[in-house]
């Protein structure tokens, strides 16, 4: 093993996030793994996945959604060595108004052991840049991804209040009081694949520039193209498939 996967193993046994059970399912995850490649790279295969699975709701995003539920462990190592566990799939965050609408509604509220953090999914073909430079060295981004930041922002201050007035009110849809506090929650966002960035050389690196300085300097948004959260999830399995 790399002294840079040993290194997150040992944190993961330290903190009590990995257990003897989390290796014994490896060979489930490296599977799962399989299928995440396949939805991801293959075409047509989404379609097969949602037949087999009988996923009523077939939209890229639902079947997506559907993935994750089903392996929330994808998002839980690797991220600041926390474990996050799905809370609520489809979580109504925020009230609706006197009519009953315009509530929020995020993909995820997931939780570690003390937080709630949210997670909001958009498609892996999703646009991160328009077709134009904003300047000689910076890409102009697409309004796709302005949209979800914009919409995940509005879902942390939404969630924040919601979570502080209803207090020990919050359940989830299995009736289990949700105990984890809400302070200022992270949120993750999923949106687009390294397939954005394919270009001239040089065009590809003013792609890649411009985003890493635009997700930087977005304060406790963790920003995942698709591809790098299952490169995240296949070096973690790979690892944990290493210790002895």
């Amino acid at each position: 093993m790399r002294p840079e996967g040993q290194k997150i193993i040992e944190e993961l046994i330290n903190v009590g996030v990995l257990t003897s059970k989390d290796i014994v399912n490896i060979g489930y995850r490296k599977n799962q793994l399989d299928i995440f490649y396949k939805l991801l790279n293959e075409e047509g295969y989404l379609e097969d996945y949602s037949q087999r699975q009988n996923i009523t709701d077939t939209k890229p995003e639902k079947v997506w959604q559907y993935f994750f539920k089903n392996n929330d462990w994808i998002f839980g190592f690797g991220l600041d060595y926390r474990y996050l566990g799905i809370l609520q799939k489809e979580a109504h965050i925020s009230p609706t108004d006197v009519v009953g609408k315009d509530g929020s509604i995020g993909d995820f509220l997931m939780g570690s052991s003390k937080f709630t953090v949210l997670v909001e999914l958009k498609r892996p073909d999703t646009s991160l840049f328009s077709k134009a430079k904003s300047s000689a060295n910076a890409w102009r981004l697409s309004e796709d991804l302005i949209h979800a930041v914009s919409q995940i922002l509005e879902q942390k201050a939404s969630w924040q209040v919601f979570a502080e007035t209803n207090g020990n009110k919050n359940f989830n849809d299995h009736n289990e009081l949700i105990k984890q506090r809400t302070v200022d929650p992270k949120s993750i966002l999923i949106i687009g694949s390294d397939k954005q960035f394919e270009s001239t050389e040089r065009e590809a690196q003013i792609k890649e520039r411009t985003f890493e300085l635009f997700r930087r300097d977005s304060r406790n948004i963790e920003i995942l193209t698709y591809s790098e959260l299952y490169e995240r999830a296949l070096f973690v399995a790979n690892s944990s498939n290493n210790v002895e």
